[in-house]
């Protein structure tokens, strides 16, 4: 069986501030966030044999925490995982090699929670309120090759979601 761990890059700095939105960095709270998502994947013993992430600088940012965790020859970062929609990201995973079983890709909504969303089996009640920055899900696939990958088949096997984790747990102040 295959994994696939979707993670919506952390909270960034807002548009208009003097950069193209591919130069976005993370902002504070987004700092906090990757230092919060690495814990957990060391808390729970997660690890990936492949990396997919979007070359946008808040994505990479929001990696940075993970790459004691993961192998650095398992990372692939490309401008082509960049803002792209669910289709694309779709086609991008079939094309992983048979070797890699659990595999973690950063990026960007939309199309990280409509990936979400049409690889479940059953409508997860958290995209009710949308994939908020941050948010990593576990998916698990009844198949043993990435080509296979369709919509509808995953089972939701992890979730985790910074801002549920508290102030505390991000080192934030209480507004």
């Amino acid at each position: 069986m295959k994994q696939l761990y979707l993670l919506r890059h952390a909270h960034a700095e807002p548009h208009g501030l003097g950069w193209s939105d591919f130069d976005r960095p993370l902002d504070e709270r987004g700092h906090a966030e990757g230092k919060a998502i690495a814990a957990y994947l060391r808390k729970k013993k997660i690890s990936f044999d492949f990396v997919m992430c979007s070359a946008a600088l808040r994505a990479q940012e929001t990696l940075e925490p993970l790459r004691p965790i993961i192998e650095p020859s398992a990372i692939e970062i490309s401008k082509s995982f960049y803002d792209i929609s669910e289709d694309k990201i779709l086609e991008h995973l079939t094309l992983v090699s048979e070797e890699k079983d659990k595999v973690l890709y950063i990026g960007h909504n939309p199309g990280v929670a409509f990936s979400i969303l049409k690889f479940a089996k059953v409508m997860p009640h958290f995209l009710t309120d949308g994939v908020t920055p941050g948010t990593l899900t576990g998916l698990q696939f009844p198949f043993d090759k990435w080509m296979d990958l369709e919509w509808g088949r995953a089972e939701i096997i992890d979730l985790f979601q910074p801002y549920l984790a508290g102030t505390e747990v991000l080192g934030l102040q209480e507004p």
